[in-house]
């Protein structure tokens, strides 16, 4: 298992210029399996960073990339619900905040319906962080399902 960056690229030997890398059988798997760790230590890193903002910037953006998709319409309510709010008044200053800053587009259908996008063309690692959001995230409203699941089935 591979314990930090450094440690992966110190096991597989990948900023060695002298030795290619050669993955075959198990030795697949495990590159594989360390990749998905550190992977998966990113998103929680991003979820603590999300929790230090007091304007729930990171946590919005992080709903957005959740939700996004070649076939999915997010909307401000859809993101209210991913993170388990109970007002749209409370994420509304993150989402104007995220505009301006051009993390994301809003594309106005009506005066109350809104498509909000994540901005790939100001901002290409958003793609990444998105496959990274979507795999390893878990929502607040994906934790109150778990938590309701959990308690039905005792």
């Amino acid at each position: 298992m591979s314990q930090s960056y450094k440690d992966f690229l110190a096991k597989y030997k990948i900023d060695d210029f002298k030795t290619s890398l050669k993955l075959t059988g198990h030795t697949k798997v495990d590159f594989y399996n360390d990749i998905d760790k550190l992977l998966k230590s990113m998103s929680t890193i991003f979820d603590k960073l999300a929790t230090i903002g007091t304007m729930r910037g990171a946590q919005v953006l992080m709903a957005i990339a959740k939700l996004s998709g070649p076939d999915k319409v997010v909307n401000k309510t859809d993101v209210k619900n991913c993170l388990n709010i109970d007002r749209l008044e409370k994420i509304q200053p993150a989402i104007e905040y995220l505009e301006r800053a051009k993390y994301i587009t809003i594309e106005k259908k009506t005066k109350k319906f809104h498509i909000i996008k994540l901005n790939k063309g100001d901002n290409p690692d958003l793609g990444v962080f998105r496959e990274i959001i979507q795999k390893y995230w878990r929502s607040p409203q994906e934790e109150v399902e778990q938590a309701k699941k959990w308690s039905e089935e005792r």
